[in-house]
């Protein structure tokens, strides 16, 4: 938030096996930046989708606020942590305690500095910077669950420049000291100026020796006010290859309205993850950021209501690590924080096409190694786009999918071609003697590391009697000439 009150080694070995045209990413020691997407120590891309909480000011509350926050499905939260210099000190046997809690509610911690809070002080950098070399034996080890967000907004100016050089010393200190986790970094501008990103960002990446850092927008009434804001400023770190979450977003802010519903929506199309500010404690100037009414969250507030239960809210959203199901000896194979059920892979086209036909394609299907967001293939075909063209990838088979809820299945399209203003696609079924079509709704993909799409089986009308799925692929209207659709890891839970 842009004003509070007080109230390795191992990873550069694994990346040298990387091949061209498989890019599948290998298990890792802890979380790991490829691309524009972060990954676990499984290997699987991880899209956050969580809560910040104001551990700092209320550390007699933390024991009741994160167990609360794991309750609504979230599997990130964003702890706000003190280095001592405005506020008090959390010493690593808080940190300890608090990293115990998450781990236990399957959450995965971003652990931030936030005393330096709209500083252009290097000093205030510094001191951030000394706060985690000292508290570093409660993180070392712990690369897999905890993610660290170096200082929260340093740097209030909105100056790229400096900004940048700030953090291009400041990293290489955290890896002189042993700290392979992923670093987050947040945008100039009290963290609402990603112009400082969009210029400097990959100055700031490339000052990572382990390349694994990541950027983090605060959206609020500046970086998140209207919905071409919040698109360009997304699309304009993630076009780049570098990496992205929504540190902090609300619903409003001081000095304006913010379009949360856009940033849902957006970051849901492009695999970017968020954090929502705040649980509970913002105080009477700005309670209408508060999530909860009360600290074990029985009581959500409106905007909790909408981050929590809305549409591309963490319950429609939100998939909990699978690095906590290692060891995992229950019997039911549902993860405790995902009651939708265990995921089972049901495409990822690793041995061919897998039955699946093309519509309105002028080559292909094929099975290839050109992109994968799972194992080493995907499915392909060419299309020849004209104004608002359609094509179509699709399975024809019976199936029951009773007791299912939502079926995924990841897709781009290839980076050549005149796609004009873009593809859309959704993720479609048809099920019942009738065929009845039930779609996602259309969503614009990418042409890097894929989207997301999520069909929520409960508008299926007849899921025992399934009878078609397939992704339906539509150009824009100014669109021509050849390019070349993907399908991947086609799940259901």
């Amino acid at each position: 938030m842009t004003k509070k009150t007080p109230f390795l080694i191992f990873f550069l070995l694994i990346s040298s096996f990387f091949l061209i045209n498989t890019p599948k990413i290998q298990a890792a020691t802890g979380f790991h930046i490829s691309g524009n997407n972060i990954y676990d120590a499984t290997g699987e891309p991880f899209v956050m989708r969580g809560v910040n909480h104001a551990h700092s000011w209320y550390k007699s509350d933390s024991a009741t606020a994160i167990p609360a926050i794991a309750e609504t499905g979230a599997n990130t939260v964003r702890i706000v942590l003190s280095d001592g210099s405005q506020y008090t000190k959390d010493d690593i046997a808080t940190v300890e305690n608090l990293l115990s809690l998450a781990e236990e509610n399957n959450l995965i911690a971003v652990l931030e500095v936030h005393d330096v809070t709209g500083s252009d002080d290097l000093s205030a950098l510094n001191s951030a910077v000394n706060y985690w070399i000292d508290i570093k034996d409660a993180l070392i080890g712990k690369e897999d669950k905890v993610i660290i967000n170096i200082a929260n907004e340093w740097y209030g100016t909105w100056d790229g420049s400096e900004w940048a050089n700030g953090y291009k010393q400041a990293i290489p200190q955290l890896r002189n000291a042993g700290l392979e986790h992923t670093l987050i970094v947040d945008s100039a501008g009290w963290g609402q100026y990603p112009t400082s990103i969009h210029d400097y960002g990959q100055e700031v990446f490339n000052a990572d020796p382990l390349e694994n850092t990541m950027f983090s927008i605060h959206m609020y009434e500046y970086a998140g006010g209207d919905a071409a804001t919040i698109q360009s400023n997304i699309d304009n770190v993630i076009n780049q290859d570098l990496a992205l979450i929504i540190g902090e977003f609300g619903h409003k802010h001081t000095n304006g309205d913010v379009d949360e519903d856009t940033i849902l929506n957006y970051s849901e199309q492009t695999n970017v993850g968020w954090l929502a500010w705040s649980w509970k404690g913002n105080g009477s100037e700005w309670a209408y950021l508060d999530l909860s009414n009360d600290w074990s969250g029985n009581n959500l507030t409106s905007w909790g209501d909408r981050v929590v239960n809305g549409s591309n809210g963490i319950k429609a959203t939100s998939t909990i690590s699978p690095i906590f199901e290692e060891g995992d000896d229950s019997d039911n194979g549902e993860d405790p924080q995902n009651p939708v059920g265990p995921e089972e892979t049901l495409y990822d086209f690793e041995s061919g096409i897998q039955n699946w036909s093309g519509q309105n394609v002028s080559g292909g299907p094929w099975y290839v190694d050109e992109w994968a967001t799972s194992g080493n293939h995907s499915l392909k075909a060419d299309v020849q786009l004209s104004n608002s063209s359609e094509h179509y990838l699709s399975l024809i088979d019976h199936k029951d999918f009773s007791g299912k809820s939502q079926l995924k299945a990841t897709v781009k399209h290839a980076n050549w071609g005149n796609v004009g203003d873009g593809i859309n696609a959704k993720l479609f079924m048809k099920s019942g003697s009738d065929w009845t079509w039930v779609d996602d709704g259309s969503v614009k993909i990418n042409s890097s590391n894929g989207t997301t799409l999520t069909l929520d089986l409960s508008t299926v009308p007849d899921l025992n009697n399934i009878k078609e799925i397939g992704v339906h692929f539509t150009a824009s209207y100014n669109s021509s000439g050849q390019t070349a659709v993907y399908v991947d890891n086609v799940t259901i839970e």
